[in-house]
């Protein structure tokens, strides 16, 4: 464990630690075919669910640069799509804006409010993420202090850049906050080099990475015993 006094703030990583993001991607890009049938109708002759999977992870490939911007790389596919059809910009920006108000409808696991409600009360909370999820858009929202995202620092988790900013934004050194995430590489182990306490949310019950030597951090299968731990935390 980090050496520190008395942790003061926890920041969480946010998909597939405070929700299943498989679920809520589904829901957003099959809201966003919708919209498009009906207002771009040459698309779907082009382009089923599947065709603009493959485009996206292809554009990932040939545009390596945009990896730790997720939004700009499916402006970029979208765009991809609209020339392939013959429309505009104005098709690119308004499937973005559906897809993103789908992004924002999540459904949080039964364990995160409680847990949260838990922690404001002794800790600062902070948001985590390599993704596109804005915490400030979402019910949950009003637990958090403050949030870093990584197309905001130019760096995604696992380098130390990001969990830096964090450090910064809540005002307090790296031992005495904690990390959570369901990540090992990129959460876990970028907070632990980073100097940070470490809990790796296993909710699928994984086993360790072979590749990787073990660290120093708590697991956990779900938050509910995660405010005892903080409270123990040395």
């Amino acid at each position: 464990m980090p050496e520190s006094g008395a942790i003061r703030a926890v920041t969480f990583d946010l998909d597939f630690t405070l929700w299943d993001l498989e679920h809520v991607i589904q829901r957003a890009e099959q809201r966003m075919q919708r919209f498009l049938a009906a207002r771009y109708p040459r698309v779907s002759e082009h382009f089923d669910e599947e065709a603009m999977r493959r485009l996206r992870l292809r554009m990932a490939e040939e545009h390596p640069e945009l990896r730790i911007n997720v939004s700009a790389m499916r402006r970029a596919s979208l765009r991809r799509i609209a020339l392939t059809c013959g429309y505009g910009e104005d098709m690119v920006e308004a499937a973005f804006h559906v897809f993103m108000e789908g992004r924002h409808e999540v459904v949080p696991y039964d364990d995160v409010a409680p847990t949260l409600t838990a922690l404001r009360r002794h800790y600062r909370i902070g948001a985590l993420t390599n993704g596109n999820a804005d915490v400030n858009r979402l019910a949950l929202g009003e637990y958090f202090d403050f949030s870093v995202s990584a197309v905001e620092v130019g760096a995604a988790k696992p380098s130390r850049i990001i969990f830096e900013a964090a450090c910064h934004r809540a005002g307090i050194a790296p031992g005495e906050m904690v990390h959570v995430g369901d990540e090992v590489h990129s959460d876990v182990l970028g907070a632990v080099r980073f100097g940070m306490g470490a809990v790796w949310l296993n909710r699928r019950g994984e086993p360790w990475p072979e590749d990787l030597e073990r660290l120093p951090h708590v697991e956990l299968a779900d938050l509910s015993r995660l405010p005892t731990v903080l409270a123990r935390w040395r």
